[in-house]
């Protein structure tokens, strides 16, 4: 079955589509059309005990936070209040102003990004070399190309016990390295992050996709069996909870695959056709689970917190319903703790957005937890594609024991390492040596950036900004407020 109507995306997210086969498009490379489907896999929900974790003295499951700070860094940035006391003085959000660029300028771009990310490449290099084992070569490459790896746990022989093993065997039986990754698939449907430009891949989606080949590379320099990233997009499994619009989510991926080859990307970099995996009970798996969760979270401690702290990641990432920009600013002030001077009716509507958000939490740790862990969906993916489940490497965006979280930006102010490209936008900073970052479009807009869009589409690539633009903290917001 190839799924290509809204109608059979929002059918199978919500469980009442038929069993599904790979589509032709989930084979988004050459070098791997010829793989088998999957055959289903069905699981129920007392087969999900072996990703469950004792929570304290209790049998509840711990459930695995999806929580990222930079989810929430709208609510942090000056130029929110900047914004904010623009619009209460009677002014509007600034326009961005664009300019177009041509399919020789656009080149151009994309070779900058191969040069600002050399580097990093580099790196990756000279941290396989200090090692003889090949194993430990490899070990050395991921962890370089990661972040945050104090949390998960990299130098922990316990905690990384099973990606120790699994390299072990890759290197053993000559497989290719498969590291395997949930993340994106669309940008957050909040206007002050992605704005009217962001709805499409931008640069800050060419960066990360161009940091994970980078890392390929390496490893294939030092594993003759190859190596593979597979990202597994999973904001079409957020249609329900998140808001985010089948149709859009189904562009972004098809956009995404035409774009690779330009990118100079061919099997380095697999991007999956998540949908074309799911089991056929899904939907009702979903369904069960979130009674369970909603149980959980009433009877321990420990999941009330894990909820509380993801619902207030989630206020940043769920559909707000506004269409004007000039109302979303006030609106996400209120919700960031800022309603002082906030019109009545917008301070209330961010205090029934905050419930809401609280109410379908559950729905969206459902998600992540019985159906992308417990049904094994990144297995089923990476079998689907023809690799071995059994042996493939697991990472993640959200930085969890065991499982390596790759960086996806170069490093500088206008790069925080942790910010993913569904949350942002592509920033240019103009230098003797162009640099390349992400940003949000309320920074961009208040900061006077320019959006450079493409001549033959519209379509927004990045911001662009000077040296001096990039001015963080006080001083730059209260000149964005004057």
């Amino acid at each position: 079955m190839k799924i290509e109507a809204t109608s059979d995306l929002i059918s199978i997210v919500l469980g009442k589509g038929p069993s599904t086969i790979v589509s032709e498009a989930a084979k988004n490379t050459e070098a791997h059309s010829g793989h088998h489907p999957m055959s289903a896999r069905p699981a129920a929900l007392a087969e999900l005990d072996g990703e469950r974790e004792a929570s304290g003295g209790t049998a509840a499951p711990r459930y695995q936070s999806a929580v990222t700070q930079p989810a929430a860094g709208l609510a942090k940035a000056p130029e929110l209040l900047a914004a904010k006391q623009r619009v209460l003085s009677g002014s509007r959000l600034p326009e961005a102003s664009v300019r177009f660029a041509g399919p020789a300028e656009i080149d151009v771009f994309l070779g900058e990004l191969d040069q600002a990310i050399r580097p990093f490449e580099d790196c990756l290099r000279k941290a396989g070399a200090r090692h003889n084992d090949r194993a430990a070569q490899l070990k050395a490459i991921i962890k370089k190309a990661s972040i945050q790896t104090s949390k998960t746990r990299f130098e922990c022989p316990r905690e990384m016990a099973e990606f120790d093993a699994r390299l072990e065997r890759i290197v053993r039986t000559g497989e290719p390295i498969v590291l395997a990754m949930p993340e994106g698939g669309g940008k957050v449907p909040v206007p002050l992050k992605t704005g009217r430009f962001g709805r499409g891949p931008d640069f800050a989606e060419f960066l990360g996709i161009k940091m994970r080949a980078a890392l390929a590379r390496v490893l294939r320099e030092f594993h003759p069996g190859g190596a593979h990233v597979i990202v597994v997009p999973d904001t079409c499994l957020h249609t329900r909870d998140m808001g985010f619009c089948a149709d859009e989510v189904r562009s972004h991926l098809e956009q995404l695959w035409r774009d690779l080859p330009r990118l100079g990307i061919r099997d380095e970099v697999i991007v999956a056709d998540t949908l074309a995996y799911l089991p056929a009970d899904w939907g009702s798996v979903i369904e069960r689970s979130v009674a369970e969760v909603v149980a959980s979270i009433a009877e321990d401690d420990a999941v009330r917190e894990a909820a509380a702290a993801q619902s207030r990641s989630l206020m940043f990432i769920k559909d707000c319903g506004l269409s004007d920009e000039d109302e979303a600013v006030l609106f996400y002030a209120a919700v960031a703790g800022h309603p002082d001077g906030i019109p009545t009716r917008l301070a209330a509507q961010a205090r029934a957005f905050q419930a809401a958000t609280d109410e379908v939490t559950p729905l969206y740790m459902a998600i992540n937890h019985h159906g992308i862990r417990g049904l094994g969906l990144i297995e089923r993916v990476v079998d689907g594609l023809g690799f071995s489940s059994a042996s493939y490497l697991r990472a993640s965006v959200h930085a969890k024991p065991g499982c390596p979280r790759p960086a996806l930006s170069v490093f500088h102010a206008l790069a925080p390492v942790a910010l993913l490209p569904m949350h942002a936008l592509g920033v240019r900073v103009i230098d003797e040596t162009p640099r390349w970052g992400l940003s949000f479009d309320v920074v961009g807009r208040m900061r006077g950036w320019q959006a450079v869009c493409e001549t033959t589409t519209g379509r927004f690539l990045f911001y662009e900004t000077t040296q001096e633009g990039v001015e963080m903290g006080g001083a730059c917001a209260e000149r964005a407020a004057a």
